[in-house]
């Protein structure tokens, strides 16, 4: 069917993203009749559960369940429904035209986040922090580390919160790192699954909030929108 789960075409900006969805607070809107926008494409994650993508041009149906997810492609009209437990999102991606920029949605929060990294690091132990809680997220979690060099995990966790605070993605080099860690990170290689980026995200604000003293819920709200270009980028791979 057009739009199954092929691979995004390179080059794609992130831009925004839904909510976290189940079964009872998926929008109406998204169980009729829409499309997305010229030079707009989604990947639906599936993270629980399972729902049918129904695309309404060619009349195919598509059951994607966890932990699959669905490229949705421009002007392409298309609905989802509903077939049981679910819980799930979607993430857009633009196309680029000659007065367009790569600039994503966070780049408006990169010093202020950027300012907040720093004073984890000169008041704590980022990594070791997170790792507390990451690792203790999830049953799920552990048994992908477990023949990992710490030591050297650490420091790799903190070189890329670096570059991920402090560097866009649409800088090529930092795109081609982002790239790199989807391809490694991908089913065919370390096989996480798109749903443990959520448990990531959420350790990370969680070890900023036990080390930053200037915490607050908008200051986490800005590095969650700073981390979520990236992990985008990452997710989609899968």
């Amino acid at each position: 069917m057009t739009g199954a789960t092929e691979r995004l075409p390179a080059g794609l900006a992130p831009s925004s993203g839904s909510l976290n969805f189940t079964e009872d607070t998926v929008p109406a809107v998204l169980q009729q009749e829409h499309r997305l926008a010229p030079g707009r494409w989604g990947v639906l994650h599936v993270f629980e559960g399972s729902v049918r993508f129904v695309n309404l041009e060619t009349g195919d149906e598509h059951d994607v369940s966890a932990p699959d997810l669905i490229t949705i492609h421009p002007q392409v009209p298309h609905k989802l429904h509903l077939t049981g437990r679910l819980r799930c999102r979607v993430d857009f991606f633009r196309e680029l035209d000659d007065n367009a920029t790569m600039r994503t949605p966070g780049s408006f929060a990169n010093d202020e986040v950027h300012r907040s990294f720093q004073r984890c690091e000169a008041t704590g132990d980022f990594a070791d922090t997170f790792y507390n809680t990451f690792l203790n997220s999830s049953p799920e979690i552990a048994p992908h580390f477990a023949q990992t060099d710490f030591a050297r995990q650490r420091k790799l966790l903190r070189d890329s919160v670096q570059l991920m605070v402090a560097r866009d993605v649409a800088d090529p080099e930092m795109r081609a790192l982002v790239n790199q860690l989807g391809e490694s990170h991908s089913r065919t290689k370390r096989n996480i699954a798109p749903r443990l980026y959520e448990l990531w995200l959420d350790s990370i604000c969680e070890t900023v909030k036990a080390l930053d003293s200037e915490w607050t819920a908008e200051l986490e709200a800005h590095w969650r929108v700073r981390m979520r270009a990236g992990m985008q980028i990452i997710m989609a791979a899968y």
